[in-house]
């Protein structure tokens, strides 16, 4: 049997059978699984450096949050979008914070695109969380 007809064989085998990648483009493998690289990982973590530290002053001069603390900015889900978590202590209401940021969110952005060198600024996401006695 020559070579060809042996790899028709084989491959109508195959074809026969239920595979966990099928329907999945092989074209997108690569970028499925690759993750990010240790110079792409750096350059995230620097950007969230660096909005961390124009959101620490363009924030806390309003005295809405002036007990209020950013525990961290991290990518929501890639770099296009941020998440800053900030902190609250008990006494101050949530959805009063939550308001006020959601007011200020061009203007933090803008202030974003100004002190960082990026085609685009990230969009901000704010999650507002109670600060307990313990992290204080």
């Amino acid at each position: 049997m020559p070579t060809s007809k042996r790899d028709r064989e084989i491959l109508r085998a195959l074809c026969a059978e239920i595979h966990p990648d099928d329907g999945t483009d092989p074209r997108f493998e690569k970028k499925l699984a690759a993750t990010p690289s240790k110079q792409q990982d750096r350059k995230l973590q620097q950007l969230c450096k660096q909005v961390m530290s124009v959101l620490h002053l363009s924030l806390f001069s309003a005295e809405e949050l002036a007990n209020a603390n950013i525990v961290r900015v991290e990518p929501f889900p890639n770099a296009s979008r941020l998440r800053v978590v900030i902190a609250i202590p008990v006494s101050v209401a949530r959805e009063s914070v939550a308001a006020y940021l959601e007011r200020c969110r061009g203007f933090l952005r803008c202030e974003i695109a100004r002190a960082i060198s990026r085609k685009r600024a990230p969009e901000l996401v704010f999650s507002v969380i109670m600060e307990t006695e313990s992290d204080a």
